[in-house]
């Protein structure tokens, strides 16, 4: 059954947390990204003596402990979850399938910010969100960008953003009429909605700003906090130092702009709620 469900969009801290999770509760079951469009393509080649290329870590091993026959319903009902804003039936009945699963599990998706409140009211479950500092996140989706690229890919595209903003800002045009703009306004007006949806829908929220910071005090704090899934402070070390990609000046930059886009489109309440959890 679903027990909880941590959720973050990408870039916020999202897979290093969801890994503490799994080490301080050991007993469920903790399925990474549940809703990737690949999932059933890794899964027919992993084994649970190997670890993920990019993030070092055992990132599918709990879904080889899932029974076959649960397993197989899951693959037939899987599908392209890319840029869900709405609750559907398609996404209905694949969480369906998950929690039909004999054990409890804790999902640790990127992709259900828009629906978790549709999540929660349905399988009764907890709702941990993690947010991030918005110019951070961007910043993370081209981490080894240097600053030319990175305001080309920010300011003068709008498609091709490696972290599905286009996904889910295609589905706000279609569903408000937001018209077309470059890639970070896109991401301006997607991590504001995102976001607020997500902590709506909470039990709990966690600042990754402040994990980064004060990893012991912050992981105990939100430990106490939460029900269904542990954070034991133990695992502080496995959080990585904050570290400044770009100068102050181009964050400054880039968060006028962020924040002149949340206010032309009328989303500062918006984003205002989420920065109650980041400071």
């Amino acid at each position: 059954m679903i027990a909880g469900v941590l959720a973050g969009l990408f870039r916020q801290g999202t897979t290093i947390l969801w890994y503490i999770a799994k080490l301080s509760t050991p007993d469920k079951l903790h399925l990474y990204e549940p809703l990737h469009q690949d999932l059933f393509k890794i899964l027919k080649n992993w084994s649970k003596d190997k670890i993920d290329p990019m993030h070092k870590l055992p990132l599918w091993h709990d879904y080889l402990d899932i029974p076959k026959e649960h397993l197989k319903v899951m693959e037939q009902r899987h599908g392209d979850f890319n840029g869900i804003i709405e609750w559907n039936k398609q996404l209905e009945q694949y969480l369906d399938a998950i929690n039909a699963i004999p054990a409890p599990c804790i999902l640790q998706p990127c992709r259900l910010n828009f629906v978790l409140m549709d999540v929660k009211l349905r399988y009764n479950c907890e709702i941990v969100a993690i947010v991030r500092d918005p110019i951070d996140t961007w910043f993370a989706h081209f981490a080894n960008a240097d600053l030319d690229t990175l305001k080309h890919k920010s300011f003068a595209e709008h498609e091709n953003d490696p972290f599905y903003t286009n996904d889910y800002y295609k589905a706000l045009i279609q569903k408000y009429g937001f018209p077309l703009l470059c890639n970070f306004e896109q991401f301006a007006i997607v991590w504001t909605l995102a976001n607020y949806y997500a902590v709506c829908a909470s039990d709990a929220v966690i600042s990754y700003d402040k994990i980064v910071q004060n990893p012991a005090i912050e992981l105990a704090k939100i430990d106490r906090q939460c029900k269904t899934m542990s954070f034991d402070p133990l695992y502080a070390q496995l959080i990585n130092p904050p570290v400044k990609q770009y100068p102050t000046d181009v964050y400054r930059g880039f968060k006028i702009r962020f924040e002149q886009t949340v206010a032309e489109f009328g989303l500062l309440k918006y984003y205002e709620r989420v920065l109650d959890y980041l400071l």
